[in-house]
């Protein structure tokens, strides 16, 4: 869709802004062929289809259009006729080729099977070069991203950008913590008398942003000339952008306003330092309508009048082709889900009240409220909030989409010992939210500390099997616990800090705590003798 495009479509419209002296390309003004959006059938067959048929075909369009390059740009001639021509052309795609494979063993292996050209029988030129750099971020990449824990992502976040800088080639990926994907790769090669340079960056939003869009950006600059004739050479420069629409389900739509479309595409090339070019604007946007600009050109001609149709086919089918291949993109080529599913654009924050949902008594109830914010800008999503109960007791609305912000009764487990989660999924155009509240009805270990030195209390402490801190003498006191009977501490009060370790002595009931402690104060550290505190179970912390 974005790689292609640009240099079929400056194609077609350059050849029929050359013959429009021609009565018959005078009735067919040169305006862009509109395309539907992919269906979900048609995506899931090019999935299933692989990689390598769609840049196969690709290879057909993408040979026929630089070699009629060569022949306007008088490459072809330079270089002893057609045959020497094509035969380099060939050379020069299956160097790409080659750069591109040594890349591919390099970057990481999210790429799914490796791919050949057909017709000139191998390799990519400009075209195949942005398929593959497409298919490789789009496709795999956005998949594994999607799927990926938010540690090991922020890790691979913190590595910085995944670099390849090998002979002829170079290559970077930079990923952010959204989600969104950024690639480039650049390319040099030098065959049987003709150069060629290819750049490619292309950039994915991770997160829609207020009006449900993301973005697909595509640059490509493809280049040629003759070795050691600097005045023969020409290129195709393409900028693209791809803007897709989720619905209030955080789904593509699939309707006119879905989509929206734009390139510009530069096309020219030179001959003894005579220049020639187009300059066109080109795409359809939201709604649908078609867009065409023409800024300039120059002399540039070349197809001739008997070509054009086959070029305006080439164009219908590649187009197709690169929806499929952009759609696939912003899909996660169905190993992952798109960016905004995985839950890292919009945060769901789901309370209760009370607040305490631990420990608590057989048939609590709760008010809970679900408010998905988007995490760019902090602004409520809107959309719907589905709420999934897994154990007891019960759950108001039960099923269902609530409107966001949204709003559930909830009647804890009804015995002692029991356990229950309600799972929440907020759905917009922001995005997809997640959030998991947790209950239960298990005596907890909570106690009441008395006699902490010269400080009597009493501190409450819900659960003495997990850190705690509470204020003490003016300070604070902090328990890590180790286990049942004992752990460390750290305190600091009255210009003095410290640690140490505790133990704990005698009946579960009532125990007593022994401190060892290390006391620092007016840059000394020294022992301190042992202190105590008496630790008293109570049947729940309120």
């Amino acid at each position: 869709m974005r790689t292609s495009r640009p240099i079929l479509i400056a194609a077609v419209l350059a050849a029929l802004a050359a013959c429009s002296k021609s009565p018959d390309a005078a009735r067919h003004p040169a305006m862009p062929v509109q395309r539907d959006v992919p269906s979900q059938a048609d995506v899931a067959r090019f999935v299933a289809e692989g990689p390598d048929p769609t840049l196969r075909k690709l290879a057909v369009a993408d040979y026929w259009l630089h070699y009629k390059l060569m022949q306007a740009t008088g490459i072809e001639r330079e270089l002893g006729g057609a045959a020497r021509a094509v035969a380099a052309l060939q050379a020069l795609g299956d160097a790409y080729e080659r750069r591109m494979r040594a890349a591919e063993d390099e970057l990481p292996k999210m790429l799914p099977a490796a791919f050949t050209g057909e017709g000139m029988s191998s390799g990519f030129l400009g075209l195949g070069m942005g398929g593959f750099l497409s298919m490789f971020s789009g496709g795999a990449l956005s998949g594994a991203v999607s799927r990926m824990s938010d540690e090991r992502l922020a890790e691979l976040v913190a590595q910085g950008p995944l670099k390849f800088d090998g002979a002829g080639g170079k290559a970077e990926i930079l990923i952010g913590t959204d989600g969104s994907q950024e690639q480039s790769m650049e390319f040099e090669v030098n065959e049987k008398g003709l150069t060629g340079r290819v750049k490619l960056r292309t950039r994915m939003d991770g997160c829609p942003d207020a009006q449900g869009r993301v973005t697909v950006t595509v640059d490509v600059d493809s280049q040629m000339g003759v070795r050691g004739k600097p005045g023969t050479r020409g290129y195709v420069r393409s900028e693209y952008k791809a803007e897709r629409y989720l619905d209030d389900d955080a789904r593509l739509r699939t309707d006119a306003d879905g989509a929206a479309s734009e390139l510009r595409i530069r096309m020219g090339g030179y001959e003894n330092g005579d220049g020639q070019y187009v300059d066109i604007t080109t795409g359809t946007a939201r709604g649908g309508e078609p867009i065409f600009e023409h800024h300039a050109e120059k002399g540039f001609s070349i197809f001739r009048p008997d070509e054009v149709q086959r070029t305006k086919d080439l164009l219908a089918a590649a187009e197709w082709l690169h929806m499929l291949m952009a759609e696939a993109m912003l899909r996660g080529m169905g190993s992952g889900g798109s960016p905004w599913e995985s839950g890292r654009c919009v945060e769901l924050k789901a309370t209760s009240d009370p607040a305490k949902r631990n420990g608590i008594r057989p048939n609590t109830a709760f008010d809970l409220l679900a408010t998905p914010r988007a995490k760019s800008d902090g602004k409520p999503t809107g959309g719907t909030v589905v709420a999934t109960l897994d154990g007891g007791e019960s759950l108001l609305p039960a099923n269902g989409k609530v409107p966001a912000d949204a709003r559930y009764q909830y009647a804890g487990p009804p015995k002692e010992n029991e356990a229950a989660s309600i799972a929440f999924e907020s759905r917009s155009k922001r995005g997809v939210g997640k959030a998991i509240l947790e209950f239960d009805t298990r005596p907890g270990k909570a106690y009441r500390i008395t006699g902490v030195g010269d400080c009597p209390g009493p501190w409450t402490v819900c659960d003495v099997g997990k850190p705690f801190t509470y204020d003490v003498c003016g300070g604070t006191m902090t328990h890590s616990p180790t286990g049942d009977r004992g752990g460390s501490h750290t305190f600091k009060h009255s210009g003095a800090s410290g640690s140490g370790t505790y133990t704990l002595t005698g009946p579960e009931q009532e125990m007593t705590a022994i401190y060892q402690n290390t006391t620092c104060a007016m840059g000394r550290c020294f022992k301190t003798p042992n202190g105590k505190a008496t630790w008293t179970k109570i049947e729940r912390c309120e």
